[in-house]
Formats: structure tokens, C-alpha cells, sequence
């Protein structure tokens, strides 16, 4: 067991990622690559208003950014998994894996990453001493479907359920809120920092707590601010469909193997082309025109494009990502 201290005992500027799953580790490597070389991304308020990299450089400079990460797992398998990958991955960080000690890490954390699965999120920030420890403290939170107001009750419920406990009443206050939480959705691609994050806060986030967030994410990718009613569906859009991409590689795949192309490599050249598609959309070419330009009359690509609308292939993506959305706006449900 790593010695944890309080946050006015320990090194200061500490994360603690409750929960490293895949999306928890894509997180934590992410981080720990950009230890060794910083480059963050561009911040966009969703409206289209990317700031520049020269900018953010600037807005970050007064950051108190995590020099020590506690990482903590539920079983003793996922620890010894967790510390081989360490092992072997290069990083200009402090890391200590954690296994079974979730309340102690949070007291000695500054930040806090929520990385549970959403229908444990009763018994991870119900915990004794949990309320306690996550004290104003920033929380940030990558549950899919679970909103602020859900975590905000959570904790409440386990502050009245101890306090009726020794008091024999609940009499917590409402506004007793004095953890500032931000929820966030980034994606799988976060390992290899090319991840697509979404963020929304609670009233009480402050201006330097939303530069941390912001660091934090745009170090393993881009960022977009959104509001509270726009998450579910960018959950979908941005958090699930990385398995849609990959989905569809695998069908070119296997058209591909049947046209006698080895597996191996026309995965490289399905990815890369993917890959180029989308620069050229994010240079500002719009997704008709990169395919006008590519579809020239009587050629073979239009051939495709036409099979491809006769399948339906435009309304069963759109289709898929509204089911997503629905799907992502229950999931906080299954545990309240």
C-alpha cells in the first residue's frame, strides 16, 4: 500500500482516478504521455470559437497542475494488471496504484476523477467518510448518463443517512454543496491522446477549477463546453461512436480480404484513409464536398455511394446515434 496522506500532509496537486477501466486507463495514460511532451489542444465553447494554441498556452501558465496520480482499482487482478502496464510505459509523473481504498485516496487527493461504472455510483460515493472527503474539492465526473444533479443527491443521501444516524434527524442543509463537480465525456482515444471531450459544470465550479478541467482533457485531446442538455446526445456522439468508425473499418475489412488484400494491410490503409478523410474535415472542407471531389462523374467511387444509399446507410447511422442518445440518457437511472 502506497503511504497516502491528507492534501496538507502530501506533495501538492494530486489526481485521483476512482475507477480505471478502459476508459479510466485511456484517461491515465493519456495524462501520463503528455508528461513527457505537452502539447494541448484547442478549447471550443461550443458555438464554433476554438481559441488558439498560443492562447491556451497562456491561460494555462497559472495552473496547478497534478504531479502525482493515485490510481484505484477494486481488485487485486486489476491492480497487479495495472502496475505491469505502468512498468513498461514512460512518464514524468508520480503514480501509486490503489486497491481497495477509495476514501483514503480521495482525502489525499486534490482532484478527484470519477471513473466508476454509472450503476455503481451509489456504493462508490456512498461510502463512509466519502462526503468527507471529496470536501471542496473539485470532482469531475466521466459517467455516461449520469448527471451533476444525480451525483450532487448522492452525496447528499449519504450525508443525511449519517447524520439522521447521530443526530436521529436529517438535517443536512440543501445548498450544503461544497464539492464543485464538472462531468465530462471523453473517449477511448484518449490513450493515444486523440480523444474528443465534452464538459459541462455545476454552478459553484470556479473559473480556476474549469482551467484545470480544461488542461486536464485538452492534454489527451480537444475540448468543447456544452450545456447540460446537449450531453446525452454528445455522449453518443463523440463518446460512443469511435465503435461506430471501428465497426465500419471492419466491414471495408472484409470486403477487402474477399477482394484478396491482406487483413493486416488494408487495415492500415482503411484507417489512414479514415484518418485523412477527417483532417480534411477539420480543415474546414465540408463532409459533401470531400465526398464531390472524390465522386467525379462516371467514375467508380459514385458506384459505391449508390450502393451504399441503397442500403439506407445515411438514416440507419443517424437512426443508430438517436438510439444511442436514448440509450445514454437512462443509464444514470439504472442506479438512482
Amino acid at each position: 500500500m502506497a503511504q497516502l496522506n491528507g492534501v496538507n500532509g502530501s506533495p501538492p496537486n494530486t489526481l485521483t482516478i476512482l475507477g480505471c477501466g478502459n476508459l479510466g486507463s485511456a484517461i491515465l495514460f493519456g495524462l501520463l504521455a503528455s508528461s513527457i511532451e505537452e502539447k494541448p489542444k484547442s478549447v471550443s465553447n461550443g458555438v464554433g470559437l476554438n481559441e488558439s494554441d498560443d492562447e491556451n498556452t497562456g491561460d494555462h501558465e497559472d495552473i496547478q497542475k497534478p504531479y502525482r496520480i493515485l490510481a484505484c482499482v477494486r481488485t487485486e487482478q486489476s491492480a497487479d494488471g495495472l502496475r505491469k502496464q505502468l512498468a513498461t510505459f514512460e512518464h514524468a509523473l508520480s503514480v501509486n496504484v490503489i486497491q481497495g481504498d477509495n476514501v483514503r485516496a480521495v482525502q489525499a487527493a486534490d482532484t478527484v476523477l470519477l471513473g466508476c461504472q454509472p450503476q455503481d455510483l451509489e456504493s462508490c460515493l456512498g461510502a463512509p467518510g466519502m462526503k468527507g472527503a471529496l470536501r471542496e474539492k473539485l470532482l469531475i465526473s466521466i459517467l455516461a448518463g449520469v448527471t451533476i444533479p444525480q451525483i450532487e443527491q448522492v452525496l447528499a443521501r449519504g450525508e443525511t443517512t449519517r447524520t439522521a444516524k447521530t443526530n436521529g434527524a436529517a438535517t443536512m442543509a440543501a445548498n450544503d454543496r461544497t464539492t464543485s463537480i464538472v462531468r465530462a465525456m471523453p473517449n477511448t482515444a484518449s490513450f493515444v491522446r486523440a480523444s474528443t471531450t465534452v464538459i459541462t459544470a455545476c454552478s459553484i465550479a470556479s473559473s480556476s477549477a474549469l482551467r484545470l478541467v480544461d488542461w486536464l482533457f485538452t492534454c489527451i485531446g480537444t475540448v468543447t463546453h456544452i450545456t447540460a442538455a446537449q450531453f446525452d446526445a454528445c455522449t453518443a456522439l463523440c463518446g460512443s461512436t469511435p465503435a461506430f468508425f471501428a465497426l465500419f473499418i471492419e466491414s471495408l475489412l472484409d470486403g477487402a480480404v474477399a477482394l484478396g488484400l491482406k487483413r493486416s494491410e488494408a487495415q492500415v490503409m482503411a484507417a489512414q484513409t479514415m484518418k485523412g478523410a477527417a483532417e480534411l474535415i477539420l480543415a474546414g472542407e465540408h463532409p459533401e464536398m470531400v465526398k464531390e471531389k472524390v465522386a467525379t462523374p462516371g467514375g467508380s467511387t459514385i458506384q459505391g455511394l449508390l450502393e451504399l444509399e441503397r442500403k439506407a446507410l445515411r438514416g440507419n447511422v443517424a437512426d443508430a446515434l438517436i438510439r444511442c442518445t436514448a440509450a445514454a440518457s437512462i443509464l444514470g437511472s439504472k442506479q438512482a
